[in-house]
Formats: structure tokens, sequence, C-alpha cells
């Protein structure tokens, strides 16, 4: 039976446990020192484990990345799920943006890592790509669920709608999170005003 890898004098790991321990510290060091902060070497270190053991678990740190990338990309789509099931009818779309803008700003380098460049510009196939895809995917479900119960309009085009919320809402994360423009309640305010405009534009065509 093999040993689990802890360095000497730390308590050894349950079976299933390193790897959760793994994605947790790196998230938090993430959170704490930015993406460029973390490196395999660090994150030994705060688990208390070899460095080698990382291996077992991650090819090397793009693969880490990627990893902690599917895992942001669960806590956001259980945001967006459950503010929008807590709005009243007719209500789900700006609970969907609120949402969204609410967990950019609120996890910058956490949306970097699902949205940005690091895990998705020459990035090789990874399962955490299907999975930040699912999660706009998701929203476009609910809309269509709308429109099959004749609160949307038939002839809406439904991946156009999600399209253009998601191009609106990923442009003010990344102005906010860039220090472009825009204060924290600027961004809320403009994502409430722009989920208005749709509904009002929805409205006309029924």
């Amino acid at each position: 039976m093999s040993r689990p890898h802890n360095i000497q004098g730390k308590a050894p790991y349950h079976h299933g446990d390193l790897r959760r321990s793994l994605i947790d510290n790196a998230l938090e060091l993430i959170r704490d020192n930015g993406i460029e902060g973390l490196s395999l070497r660090k994150l030994a270190d705060r688990v208390g484990v070899s460095q080698t053991a990382l291996y077992h678990y991650f090819k090397d740190k793009q693969d880490l990345l990627l990893s902690l990338g599917e895992t942001a990309v669960e806590q956001f789509s259980q945001a967006l799920l459950d503010n929008m099931a807590a709005q009243p009818p007719g209500k789900q779309l700006e609970g969907f943006v609120v949402a969204y803008i609410r967990f950019a700003r609120e996890n910058p380098e956490l949306y970097e890592l699902m949205l940005g460049r690091t895990t998705w510009k020459h990035a090789r196939p990874h399962s955490f790509h299907r999975a930040a895809r699912d999660s706009i995917r998701r929203f476009g479900d609910v809309l269509k669920a709308l429109q099959d119960g004749g609160a949307l309009p038939a002839d809406l085009n439904v991946l156009r709608m999600v399209q253009v919320s998601w191009a609106t809402l990923h442009g003010l994360c990344r102005m906010y999170n860039d220090g472009l423009a825009f204060t924290a309640e600027d961004i809320e305010d403009i994502a409430r005003y722009a989920a208005g405009l749709i509904q009002q534009t929805v409205a006309q065509q029924t």
C-alpha cells in the first residue's frame, strides 16, 4: 500500500482529501496574491506536502489553473442559479445580471480564471472549457423555458439575447476589474439598466 505524500510531521490526508485541499488552498493563494502569485512550490509548502505529490493530481501549473477555473465556474454557476431562483416572475433576467456582476466584482481573480486569457488563449483542451460554456448555456436554458411557457415571444432569438447580455456584462466586469472605468455601484446600475432595456425590447415584440 502506498503511503501518503505528506511532509514529515504533517498529518496524513485521507484518500481523496488531498486534491480538494490543493484546490481550496490554491484558490486562497490566488485570491491573496493573484494568478501570477501562484506556484506549485508555494502551494506544496502551504498544504504541507512535497511538490512531487502535486504531480499525482495536476500535470503542471497550467493544468492546475484549468482545474481551479473549473471550480470557480461551479461557484459562479451556483451563484447565478440561486439568485435567479430567488426572483419573482419577470425578474429572472435582472437576477442573472446582478449575480453575474457581483460575483465578478467580489472575486476578480476567479473571474479572470473563468473568462480570461490565462485559461482560454492557447490553452489545451480541458473539461474546464466545457464547464464554462455550460454555465452560460444554463442561462439560455432558463430563457428558452420562459419562451416555451409563453413569457417570451416565440420569435425571440434566445441565443442572440444570451450573447448580447453576456457581452455587455463581461465588458462591464472587465472595465471595472481592470480599473478602466466605473465604480462598483455604477456597474450594477448599468447592468440593471441593460436588463431593463432588454425586457422593454422583448415586451414590445409580444
